[in-house]
């Protein structure tokens, strides 16, 4: 049975949201990083930013929209965590 309307959409939405990998990944025209973890911790990446400055951003768990995704090459975990 296909869903359609609002509910149809917010699945459907839910579901490609899932869909995404841990770390860099672009979709829909934009950059993301996933940070997946069941430990509730902050991490910090580093976005390699394309005619522009590398630059360290604190992440929450789950999914973080960068920015357009013609803006960043990759972005990965330094290793650090970030304080609360």
């Amino acid at each position: 049975m296909a869903t359609t309307g609002p509910a149809g959409a917010a699945t459907q939405a839910s579901e490609q949201a899932a869909a995404k990998p841990c770390g860099y990944s672009e979709s829909g025209g934009f950059a993301w990083y996933n940070h997946c973890t069941t430990d509730g911790s902050r991490i910090q990446i580093r976005v390699d930013v394309v005619g522009g400055w590398d630059a360290n951003r604190c992440v929450y768990p789950g999914e973080t929209r960068l920015g357009w995704a013609f803006e960043y090459r990759n972005a990965w975990y330094t290793g650090r965590l970030c304080s609360s």
